[in-house]
């Protein structure tokens, strides 16, 4: 018998650690845990720990992390219904539709609209739950089989016209007068006039709220009201630009840590609010659980006198109105009901769909949404093109 061992896979550890900090322990928007938010780009809070809804929450997210593993397809969970992110060999890493009935989940919507959650809302931005409108809910996981990382990244679009893009759309029609130094400060004004008013206003909040210890959110500590380094520029930076001429500096290999890079550790029941503008990514493993929520509600702002707008594909399942029918609340159908209006169901696959539920649609099955448009995909197969609609003939 040999003596020889093969070595231990070294498992990924960020550089550095950032961890809830006991004086900002009251509860809500206290003065304390504002300034941090506004100083640093983040903030943790503990206001969930202990709370008994947790331990129901992270179980029902390992079971809906299973049930969406490629080999399962659709005989579990027919997770057609939402909207399911998918790092290598299709393996799930974030998950949109966790509310929608087809899910079997109910206890996600439930705490949703508790007065457990629906109080901290109130706390956090003074807002009623009948003054809500439906924002956004989906679960964190990591991939079982292999390290995912993403691409560092502001939520905030930082370029162009500052608008927000649609997750279908290849071509987001910039070109590199976009990504030009005198529009981007153009944008970096506005978007510090916004992180402001995100502090003094509050009309909503969005929370990452941990269900199980997490340490797979990064970012770099106060990035989010300074103006970025060369190296960061470089990191940022999409490289079809750089491919077209937009002058940056080369300053990063692609994997050395960022100067002021953190991983945010969680507790379960600890939570990361955060502004979005901050440069950010997330780092899983295979040894380690993410089980993470990312929940929150905004306050509504009135009627929309525009026309509903072609939905992001991400969000699309949140139309269907079997999602209004499972909401325990009459002032959930009307958040509901704030949202839709202003949006509309999209008549490409691309519109309603993450990559893996198109492949199999196109491989014959009819999902989804199950209208014309996936029966005539179904039908056509590999012969259905990219973005095409329905036929009429």
């Amino acid at each position: 018998m040999s003596n020889d061992q093969s070595p231990e896979k070294e498992v990924y550890s960020a550089p550095a650690f950032a961890d809830f900090k006991p004086e900002l322990a009251a509860p809500g928007a206290t003065p304390e845990r504002l300034e941090h938010l506004r100083e640093h780009g983040f903030v943790i809070i503990n206001d969930f720990v202990d709370n008994p809804w947790i331990p129901t929450l992270r179980e029902a997210g390992r079971r809906v992390t299973q049930a969406c593993a490629p080999e399962n397809g659709y005989d579990i969970i027919d997770c057609s219904k939402g909207y399911v992110h998918r790092a290598g060999e299709n393996e799930p890493w974030a998950i949109r539709g966790i509310i929608h009935p087809a899910f079997k989940e109910p206890v996600f919507t439930e705490f949703y609209g508790s007065p457990d959650f629906t109080g901290f809302v109130k706390l956090w931005c003074g807002a009623e739950p009948e003054e809500l409108v439906m924002t956004n809910i989906l679960l964190w996981c990591n991939p079982r089989k292999k390290e995912n990382r993403l691409g560092w990244h502001r939520d905030t679009t930082w370029w162009g016209t500052g608008k927000s893009y649609f997750s279908q759309e290849d071509d987001r029609g910039d070109g590199t007068e976009a990504y030009s130094e005198e529009v981007e400060r153009i944008r970096w004004k506005e978007i510090q006039e916004d992180n402001e008013k995100r502090i003094t206003d509050r009309k909503g909040v969005g929370m990452f709220l941990a269900l199980a210890d997490d340490e797979c959110h990064e970012l770099v500590v106060g990035s989010h009201s300074r103006w970025r380094t060369p190296l960061e520029h470089d990191v940022l930076l999409p490289k079809s630009m750089k491919d077209q001429g937009v002058p940056y500096t080369p300053s990063w290999n692609g994997t050395d840590p960022l100067p002021g890079q953190v991983a945010i550790r969680l507790k379960a029941g600890q939570a990361l609010i955060r502004n979005g503008t901050t440069i950010h990514t997330g780092h899983t493993v295979p040894e380690r659980e993410r089980n993470t929520l990312s929940i929150g509600w905004s306050k509504w702002g009135g009627p929309s006198d525009e026309e509903p707008k072609v939905v992001d594909a991400r969000f699309a399942w949140q139309l269907d109105p079997a999602v209004r029918e499972a909401l325990p609340h009459e002032w959930m159908k009307t958040a509901w009901d704030r949202w839709a209006a202003n949006h509309k169901l999209g008549d490409r696959l691309e519109d309603r769909y993450a990559g893996f539920d198109i492949q199999r649609i196109k491989a014959g099955e009819v999902v989804g949404w199950r209208t014309e448009l996936e029966r005539q995909a179904a039908a056509a197969g590999d012969a259905w093109e990219r973005y095409q609609t329905v036929s009429e003939s």
